[in-house]
């Protein structure tokens, strides 16, 4: 596995112009309508298959121990047991991306990603959990543009 922070994440991104232009005050927006909602997660889980695993995804819930630093993961498994991710991380010096690069395989047990103990992973509708003692990620299905 190779850690690294990708070159184009290093350049400072200029805060966009419209950022700075101003907004309306807020008695403009009701209450309620000011608070950012997210899609509810899927209720109903079934245990995951391999062929559930192929493709691209990034989180939508991190919960546990991971839950302080880790702010966003992104996977993608190939269909012939290959694995590429990244994972934006809250670090001493700030957020930081980090990225690996594997193998997975599944078996009884769930998930094994290079070869370590297998995690589960349960799906419901185009979302994945994959469920670790110290938490679990909740990962969504995504279309790789």
């Amino acid at each position: 596995m190779a850690a690294s922070l990708h070159p184009a994440l290093r350049r400072a991104v200029p805060l966009p112009f419209a950022l700075l232009l101003g907004c309306y005050a807020s008695s403009v927006v009701a209450t309620a309508d000011r608070a950012v909602r997210t899609a509810p997660l899927p209720t109903e889980w079934r245990p995951a298959t391999a062929a559930d695993l192929a493709g691209y995804f990034a989180s939508v819930e991190v919960t546990g121990a991971a839950a302080a630093s880790l702010r966003q993961v992104y996977y993608w498994f190939a269909a012939g047991g290959r694995y590429t991710g990244a994972a934006l991380i809250d670090g001493d010096a700030g957020p930081s991306f980090q990225t690996l690069e594997g193998s997975w395989q599944f078996g009884d047990g769930g998930l094994v990603l290079d070869g370590q103990e297998p995690v589960p992973v349960d799906v419901a509708a185009d979302h994945l959990r994959i469920r670790a003692p110290g938490g679990a990620v909740v990962l969504r299905r995504e279309v790789l543009r």
